[in-house]
């Protein structure tokens, strides 16, 4: 018996490669040899995402051949990849499956690098001290751009993307699990990807000071959230946790800022939209069966009050419009509160997050920031007159809170 392994065959078009793939089929099948239709696949190299063959099918006789679970890129990037593999390794003599994991591994080198990069510059802007103010000044300008055309909103697609079964991502079905890095040595790709995500995490939260979340960003972002948290059952992966608490304290960080408007250029953005409150709030106020899902909710819940308390103090009572809006803050507040009371919010910050051991092995700076915008929002949770006094509107049961007291909170006593 022949076999024969690893032939390609390379057109500009699709149809190109339809006409030689059927060429290919006939020669060799009119001397008795046959093609896998199962094993044969096909990688689309592209200069740029518009395709004008989306209609055309690569095939192989009648059945439709399924694309590469291998690398999806450009082919810029395609042609890179192998003269800097070619350049780094000398590929002459080596196994196929070292040259891929090879290959991949610089890949993921460079998606890396690029994410890494995002990382410096908002820390440079959010966190880092002694930098000089004209030099920050300009990366917070760069920022500002980058931010506006999307970026945001891309951190949030891609860790969505990167968690999925996926070539991109985790790999799929067909990947090689493994890759080869920098130095040499055999790493899992899961475990790359997941130092991706938890890397565009803290970007998604830093990206919140640098620019105001809009409505939609929170949205997507808690939607994020709960898929996130609904992964965590049972699991003990520290990096999974720790993306949970970076998407959490994204939302906690956008709600806070945003209400408290510290900054006299950074307009407020989400007190202004009536109809996001009032979209939210149901949102937020759908109690779930998963009680890891439901205490990441209420965590949240205590955050959006505080928003919600926050917007009510700066209302102008005069407007006619304001006040109704008032009314139906007090009404949501009320409704909150009485949820995260009745729930023990404070255990679930303590016990689902705090005192974790991913909690506290996370990123120094950003556990510092997370600590900062917690004690605001306790604080403010805790001293504020409608958590404190939480008097009874009619057609609502309220627990007594008297005994809750910025003194009794653990959070704040830890």
């Amino acid at each position: 018996m022949l076999f024969a392994n690893d032939v390609v065959l390379i057109d500009e078009t699709r149809g190109g490669v339809n006409d030689k793939l059927e060429v290919w089929r006939q020669t060799l099948e009119s001397k008795g040899f046959w093609l896998s239709r199962t094993k044969t696949e096909y990688l689309e190299c592209k200069f740029s995402d518009v395709t004008h063959e989306d209609e055309v099918v690569v095939k192989l006789d009648s059945q439709a051949l399924k694309l590469s679970d291998d690398l999806h890129l450009n082919e810029v990037d395609s042609v890179r990849l192998l003269v800097s593999a070619n350049q780094e390794w000398g590929l002459l003599g080596r196994e196929p499956l070292e040259i891929f994991r090879l290959a991949a591994g610089l890949w993921y080198t460079e998606r890396r690098d690029l994410i890494t990069a995002l990382y410096t510059l908002l820390r440079a802007v959010v966190l880092d001290q002694g930098l000089e103010p004209d030099l920050v000044a300009d990366i917070q300008r760069f920022l500002d751009d980058l931010i506006n055309a999307g970026v945001r909103r891309r951190l949030i697609s891609l860790l969505k993307e990167l968690n999925l079964e996926e070539p991109s991502g985790l790999g799929g079905p067909n990947c090689e699990r493994y890759i080869l890095d920098s130095r040499g040595a055999l790493v899992e790709r899961r475990a790359v990807v997941s130092r991706e995500r938890l890397i565009l995490a803290h970007c998604l939260v830093l990206s919140v000071l640098v620019v105001r979340a809009s409505p939609k960003d929170v949205k997507d972002v808690f939607s994020a959230l709960m898929d996130s948290a609904v992964g965590l059952s049972g699991s003990t992966d520290t990096l999974s946790h720790q993306i949970t608490y970076s998407l959490l304290f994204s939302l906690v960080v956008a709600l806070i800022s945003d209400a408290l408007s510290a900054v006299p250029d950074k307009t407020s953005v989400l007190s202004r939209d009536v109809s996001f409150r009032h979209e939210f709030q149901e949102s937020v106020m759908v109690a779930g069966n998963d009680p890891v899902v439901e205490g990441y909710v209420d965590c949240l819940r205590s955050a959006w009050v505080v928003h919600l308390m926050l917007i009510h103090d700066g209302l102008d009572a005069k407007d006619t419009s304001a006040s109704a809006s008032s009314n139906n803050d007090i009404r949501n507040i009320y409704s909150c509160l009485e949820v995260i009371f009745s729930n023990n919010v404070f255990l679930s910050w303590l016990n689902k997050i705090l005192l974790t051991p991913a909690y506290q092995n996370d990123d120094e700076d950003m556990i510092y920031m997370y600590n900062a915008y917690l004690h605001k929002m306790i604080t403010c949770l805790l001293s504020h007159p409608l958590a404190k006094d939480k008097p009874h509107p009619a057609g609502l049961c309220c627990s007594d809170s008297s005994n809750i007291s910025m003194g009794a909170c653990p959070i704040l006593q830890k």
